[in-house]
C-alpha cells in the first residue's frame, strides 16, 4: 500500500503580505505629501515665468503710444505745431516724446515708427533747427541729392545705410530718418505733408 506524497509545510503556506507598522504607514504617507507640495510649488514658480515671457508675437509688443495725444501736450510748449501724421496701415508707434535743449539747447518733437514689415522710420520737428542740430541727428550724414515726394523738396543725406530726408516748412524743419528703404521714407514725407497741409487749409 503505498503511502501519500508528503507536502513540503514550507511551500504549503499561503503568501505573506507585507504589513507597515504604523510608524512606516505615517512616514509613507508623509513623504508622498512632501512630493505633492513640491510639484505644486514647482508648478507655482513656473507658470508665472512662462506668463511673463510669452511666445513672441508681435501683436502681443506694441506698446501703447498715442502720438496725437503726445503731439498736443508737446505743442504747449512748442514754437510750432507738432506733428501727428496718420501712417500707413499695418504701422504703429513705439515712442513719442518731447525733448528740451539736449542737442545745441534745441528743442524738438520726436516720434517713431515700426512699419508692417518690421522696418522703422523716426520723425523729428524743430523750429530752430542749425546745420550743426541736423548734423548731429543724422551722425553728420552726407549730402545725397533731393528727392520730390508729390511736388515737395526733401534734401536727402545718408550715412551707410541710414538715411534722412529734410523739410523745410514754414515755421519748422522735419526730418525723416529710416535705414529701411525709400519706400518707407516716401510714406512717411507722404503722411506728414498731408497733415501739414490740412493744418494750413484750417
Amino acid at each position: 500500500m503505498s503511502e501519500a506524497p508528503q507536502k513540503d509545510p514550507e511551500t504549503d503556506e499561503a503568501p505573506v503580505t507585507p504589513v507597515l507598522t504604523p510608524a512606516q504607514a505615517k512616514r509613507a504617507n508623509q513623504s508622498l505629501k512632501g512630493m505633492v507640495i513640491s510639484v505644486l510649488l514647482t508648478v507655482a514658480v513656473a507658470v508665472p515665468v512662462v506668463l511673463l515671457n510669452p511666445p513672441s508675437n508681435a501683436e502681443q509688443f506694441k506698446p501703447d503710444v498715442n502720438v496725437s495725444a503726445v503731439a498736443s501736450q508737446a505743442g504747449q510748449t512748442a514754437d510750432f505745431t507738432p506733428v501727428s501724421p496718420t501712417m500707413p496701415e499695418g504701422w504703429y508707434p513705439n515712442f513719442a516724446r518731447w525733448t528740451a535743449g539736449t542737442a545745441d539747447m534745441i528743442d524738438y518733437w520726436d516720434f517713431g515708427y515700426v512699419t508692417d514689415e518690421e522696418g522703422f522710420v523716426e520723425v523729428r520737428q524743430t523750429g530752430d533747427a542749425t546745420p550743426g542740430w541736423i548734423a548731429q541727428m543724422t551722425g553728420d550724414a552726407t549730402s545725397a541729392g533731393t528727392v520730390d515726394v508729390d511736388g515737395t523738396s526733401w534734401k536727402a543725406l545718408a550715412k551707410d545705410s541710414q538715411v534722412t530726408w529734410v523739410h523745410e516748412d514754414k515755421d519748422s524743419t522735419i526730418l525723416l530718418t529710416s535705414d529701411s528703404g525709400t519706400e518707407v521714407l516716401r510714406q512717411s514725407a507722404r503722411a506728414v505733408m498731408q497733415e501739414l497741409d490740412g493744418a494750413t487749409k484750417k
